[in-house]
């Protein structure tokens, strides 16, 4: 029978609010990267979004689905789709578009609650010992830090909460597209890089003011929001030491024109 456990099991994924989270397929298992969310009148009754892929990925979660015997076997005509199909899909389009605002602003009231409540973070909380970076703008409640995102317009609309062994979570449902972390005030130059400890281990390093995306996925939209904003300032963009992030400095730098920072291994 098709629910959205039997989607859950099969895909590895997760079930929030009225859909199933799971990894698109080619990436991590630990990815969730595609919504699958029941659509009557959808084809096969199910509405798949890839927001790290396309059409192929998500005719690939289909095919998962099918040799799983969740869905009917393909017979191999490709059709058009029907008007009440079409109808379907753009309903359940703008009722997940719906979902995700209304959880959205939910997570940045939570996150407007909780900073409001937190006090500056201790210089000694084991995460900032262990990078050796300090609390500048960073807040704390209990162990656990908190790092306000906000996006160019300086609307905050998350946090970063990261516990002392360094495992890091966002708030449930909240945004992250564009949104980043700053410390320093930006005059002629601005260093934007992926992870917070890097950043600031770069500010302490070179006292220069620095913003973090927060993932290699978000460092060109952060990067590019920021060069639209101020086209005076002469960026630098500062890769973290894996493939992704290589990938994603490399891209931030090629949309902006801004310079390119690699770590000294990958020279």
């Amino acid at each position: 029978m098709l629910t959205l456990q039997a989607i859950a099991h099969t895909l590895g994924g997760r079930i929030s609010g009225r859909e199933v989270l799971a990894p698109t397929p080619g990436h991590s298992r630990h990815d969730r990267g595609t919504a699958i969310r029941l659509v009557l009148g959808a084809p096969d009754g199910l509405l798949v979004t890839c927001f790290n892929g396309g059409r192929v990925e998500a005719l690939a979660v289909k095919d998962v689905l099918r040799a799983a015997g969740l869905l009917p076997a393909f017979d191999g005509r490709r059709r058009e789709l029907t008007s009440t199909e079409r109808a379907a899909i753009r309903r359940a389009h703008a009722e997940r578009e719906r979902d995700k605002a209304q959880a959205q602003a939910k997570a940045a009231y939570n996150a407007r609650e909780r900073l409001s409540r937190a006090h500056p973070a201790d210089p000694a909380h084991p995460y900032l010992a262990a990078k050796r970076i300090a609390p500048e703008r960073l807040w704390q409640t209990g162990e656990e830090l908190l790092v306000p995102m906000q996006d160019g317009a300086g609307t905050m609309w998350n946090l970063q909460r990261i516990a002392p062994d360094g495992s890091k979570r966002f708030l449930y449902g909240g945004r992250t597209r564009g949104l980043f972390w700053w410390a320093g005030h930006a005059t002629d130059r601005l260093v934007i890089g992926e992870g917070m400890a890097t950043l600031a281990s770069v500010r302490r390093a070179t006292g220069l003011p620095v913003i973090a995306a927060l993932s290699a996925a978000n460092l060109p939209t952060v990067a590019s929001t920021i060069h639209a904003k101020r086209v005076d300032l002469r960026l630098t963009i500062a890769a973290d030491d894996d493939a992704a992030g290589i990938k994603a400095a490399r891209s931030a730098a090629e949309t902006t024109g801004a310079e390119l920072a690699l770590p000294e291994i990958f020279q």
